[in-house]
C-alpha cells in the first residue's frame, strides 16, 4: 500500500436523502413548498465514503443497504465511485431523510426512519479491515464498531459513542461537536474508552486532547461563499480519518478535517451539484 494512497475503511449507514430549499425550516401547522430538489444516496457513512474516494483514497464502505430502488442505486453510486463496498442486505425500504436548506444556508434534517448497521457477525470480510490503515465508524451497532477495531486507526462519531462503550473496544479518537447537541461527549471517556476527542466548532475552529497531550485549531477560510453545511462535519471526520491514515499526527490531521469541511460548506449537497 502506497503511504500516498491510504486504505481506508468507513463502518456506517446510508439515508436516501431528499434535498431542497426554502426560506427557513417548517413550522407547527406549516406547509412548506421545497424548491430546487434533488435526490441521492447521502448520510454519515455514504457522505465520507465518496469524500474519502475523491481524494485518492482506496474505500472500502461496510453498510447495510435496503433490497428496494432506492438500496439498488446506493450500490450502484458507490461502485461508481470506484469504493469497494461490502453490503448487508436488509428487507424493507431504504432509511430515508430530508434535508432543508434555509436561506442562511444552515440545513435541518428529518429521518423518516431508523437506519440500519451492518453486524459483526454479518459476512462482509470484517478481517480484510486490517489491512487498512484507518477506519471512521459512524455506526450504531455495537459489533460493527468491534468489527472495525481491526483497522489501524478507529475514529468514532460521537453519535454512536454508547455502541462505542457497548462494544468493548477503544477508538483512537471520537469526533465531537461544541454546536451540534446530537454530538457531546462526556469527557471522562477519555482513556477508557478513546486516546483522543476532537471538538469542531464550527467557523471558531476547534480543539483536541488526547492522554497525553491537547492543541487548538483555527478555522480554514473558505475557498468560495458558503453554499451548504450538509455533510460538513462527516467530512471533517472523513479528513481527520485521511491524515491518520497517512501516519500524520492528530494536531495536523485536524488541519486535514479542517480543510475538508470547509471545501463541503461551499458546494451544494454533500458532493456538489449543478442546479
Amino acid at each position: 500500500m502506497s503511504p500516498t494512497r491510504p486504505k481506508i475503511a468507513v463502518v456506517g449507514h446510508v439515508e436516501w436523502v431528499l434535498f431542497g430549499r426554502a426560506a427557513a425550516p417548517p413550522t407547527s401547522g406549516e406547509i412548506v413548498h421545497l424548491a430546487e430538489p434533488f435526490e441521492e444516496p447521502a448520510g454519515g457513512g455514504a457522505v465520507a465514503a465518496i469524500a474519502l474516494a475523491r481524494a485518492g483514497a482506496e474505500v472500502v464502505f461496510v453498510t447495510a443497504l435496503a433490497n428496494d430502488a432506492e438500496g439498488a442505486a446506493t450500490r450502484e453510486r458507490m461502485l461508481a465511485e470506484g469504493i469497494d463496498l461490502r453490503v448487508s442486505e436488509r428487507a424493507g425500504r431504504q432509511a430515508r431523510a430530508v434535508t432543508i436548506l434555509d436561506d442562511a444556508g444552515d440545513r435541518t434534517i428529518i429521518v423518516s426512519q431508523p437506519n440500519e448497521y451492518p453486524r459483526g457477525d454479518d459476512p462482509l470480510g470484517w478481517e480484510s479491515l486490517a489491512d487498512c490503515s484507518a477506519v471512521y465508524a459512524t455506526c450504531g451497532e455495537p459489533s460493527g464498531i468491534a468489527a472495525a477495531r481491526a483497522a489501524g486507526a478507529l475514529v468514532c462519531s460521537a453519535r454512536q459513542l454508547e455502541a462505542l462503550i457497548e462494544s468493548g473496544v477503544k477508538a483512537d479518537v471520537v469526533v465531537s461537536s461544541l454546536t451540534d447537541r446530537g454530538e457531546e461527549v462526556d469527557f471522562r471517556v477519555l482513556g477508557k474508552h478513546t486516546n483522543a476527542i476532537v471538538l469542531t466548532d464550527g467557523d471558531r475552529g476547534g480543539r483536541w486532547m488526547s492522554t497525553d497531550d491537547s492543541g487548538l485549531w483555527d478555522a480554514v477560510s473558505l475557498p468560495s461563499d458558503p453554499v451548504d453545511t450538509y455533510g460538513a462535519g462527516d467530512c471533517f471526520a472523513a479528513g481527520l480519518t485521511y491524515g491518520l491514515g497517512l501516519g500524520l499526527p492528530l494536531g495536523a490531521a485536524v488541519q486535514t478535517g479542517a480543510a475538508w469541511g470547509a471545501e463541503t460548506v461551499c458546494r451544494r449537497g454533500p458532493y456538489g451539484i449543478a442546479l
